[in-house]
């Protein structure tokens, strides 16, 4: 009976009752028979689900119903028709769901068997892209994207697995239109666009760089003759492009992730790359965007792109050689770009350019060169005005940026590297970056120097009387470095000499207010 229900996916009322009697006083009699009898069931059906990857509802609710009831599954079908019916309903829709699926591998597998080679490498998603309506690209996609099929030579896995209906219909259609060469029809409808051999030569030349006027010279035609010309073919390019969409079908067979080259167009179109380069960068497709850092078009979605682009502008104008790569790999973590390492960096470091160890963004001034060096190398401090150090500033300057130019003068060197920095010891200066001092005790000197009787104080006697506090907040220790913090903050209110700072005598009365008491003061027949 039990194979009658699934052989015939259907009893009819006295075949229930006669399964009811049956199944209850055998259950009841052998109840370890009952508990095997519906783990075979439950289990059974999920197993053959899970073997022929279908994701029915079926096996779900048995096994939902197995977890609840426990062994009493099958007594407790035997005893409630309705539960049986339920039963039957289920198992008829799993023969259903079976039969479809044979259906849909024997309608596939002439088809799959018939794919043209030279497909066979091509990328899945791209041809989705370029095949059928908007509806069935969507169908697809999440298909694919669910059974992680990649490659067109995988596609013959398709005839191992279970496909539903909602998908045989527009995976039958894509795997007919896959029977033939991708790259070869391409090739033979973008030649046809030319309607003449002439009017394939003069879009070539205008490929190539030519201009409107050494174009009409060689063909006798006027400016506007071969602008026309030029005109018609690129309409109907652009009809070219959205009827067929070649730019998918080429991306699908580039090595490129995000992209397709000049150099994989090239390749793949030999002769007629040149025009279809040329046409494409004049069209107003949305889905290919010329990039010159990747020399080719992003095909699709370029928000990776533009995400790049933004870090790019983001980078200093020296990047270091050695934390470049790291750099890269972490921003395509981060912003999970679908894109190459290779071609990442490449993007990033099209703006840049290698000089010794480092990259630089653009042409930067010898300041910029040594405060890279004080960076990198001194940040602690360098002692300035001494020859020795100088000369290995020079050194690690050339090490860096390479053979550059520099001033022959080390005393010249000395006074730039004065200006950059703030001093920090006896001869010694470090970068503004170095000081750590908070901004509050900063204040607090600022407000002593003011509230001082008198209107100058020496360094040493500042640096005394805050000497604990500097010590303990700051990596201020010497009345040297004091004195370099205090210039650099406030050169706009204070006089610095080499041991002193000096307040400066502020007028007593305001210009406008002096003015006021001269013209009170004059003679009354002179204010008329």
């Amino acid at each position: 009976m039990i194979m009658k229900i699934l052989c015939e996916g259907s009893v009819n009322i006295e075949d229930s009752c006669i399964l009811e009697d049956e199944m209850y006083n055998y259950c009841l009699k052998h109840p370890a028979k009952a508990k095997a009898f519906s783990l075979l069931l439950s289990f059974s059906i999920a197993e053959f689900d899970k073997v022929n990857n279908i994701n029915s509802e079926i096996s779900n609710r048995l096994l939902k119903i197995k977890e609840l009831l426990g062994d009493d599954l099958c007594i407790w079908y035997s005893k409630n028709n309705n539960g049986l019916e339920n039963l039957v309903s289920m198992l008829n829709s799993f023969v259903e769901t079976y039969e479809d699926a044979q259906k849909t591998k024997d309608q596939l597998n002439q088809p799959i068997k018939s794919l043209a080679t030279n497909n066979y490498e091509a990328k899945i998603a791209p041809l989705i892209s370029a095949f059928g309506s908007k509806d069935g690209t969507i169908v697809l996609s999440k298909f694919f994207e669910r059974i992680k099929l990649t490659y067109v030579r995988d596609l013959l896995r398709l005839l191992t697995m279970t496909i539903g209906k909602n998908e045989s219909l527009q995976l039958i259609k894509f795997i007919h239109w896959l029977g033939e060469d991708k790259i070869i029809v391409l090739r033979h409808k973008l030649h046809n666009l030319s309607k003449t051999d002439r009017d394939e030569q003069i879009i070539r030349k205008r490929a190539k760089g030519n201009t409107l006027e050494e174009t009409s010279a060689v063909y006798a035609l006027t400016h506007e003759g071969v602008r026309q010309i030029e005109k018609k073919l690129q309409k109907r390019f652009d009809h070219y492009i959205i009827q067929i969409k070649p730019h998918y079908i080429l991306y699908a067979f580039s090595k490129n992730t995000g992209y397709i080259s000049t150099d994989d167009i090239i390749q793949l179109l030999g002769d007629l790359s040149d025009i279809f380069i040329y046409c494409l960068k004049k069209s107003n497709c949305s889905t290919a965007y010329w990039s010159n850092e990747l020399n080719g078009f992003i095909i699709g979605d370029r928000k990776w792109y533009e995400q790049l682009s933004e870090f790019k502008e983001s980078l200093p104008e020296i990047l270091v050689y050695e934390s470049v790569d790291e750099l890269i790999a972490n921003v395509i973590e981060i912003l999970a770009l679908p894109v190459a390492f290779d071609d990442a960096r490449r993007l990033v470091l099209s703006d840049y350019k290698l000089t010794g160890k480092v990259y630089l963004k653009k042409k930067i001034s010898l300041s910029r060169m040594y405060y890279a060096v004080l960076e990198q190398y001194y940040p602690d401090g360098i002692k300035l005005y001494d020859n020795s150090e100088t000369i290995r500033f020079r050194n690690y300057l050339r090490e860096l940026f390479g053979d550059i130019h520099l001033p022959e003068n080390n005393r010249a060197i000395d006074v730039r590297l004065t200006e950059l920095t703030i001093l920090c010891g006896k001869g010694k200066h470090v970068l503004p970056s170095g000081v750590k001092i908070p901004f509050e005790l900063l204040r607090k000197i600022h407000d002593a120097i003011i509230e001082f009787d008198g209107d100058e104080i020496r360094f040493i006697v500042l640096f005394e009387r805050f000497k604990n506090e500097l010590l303990e907040y700051s990596n201020i220790t010497n009345k040297y470095f004091l004195q370099g913090v205090l210039r650099q903050h406030y050169s706009n209110e204070f006089d610095f000499t080499r041991y002193t700072l000096k307040k400066r005598i502020k007028l007593l009365t305001a210009p406008n207010q002096i003015k006021t008491e001269m013209w009170q003061e004059l003679p009354s027949c002179l204010k008329t």
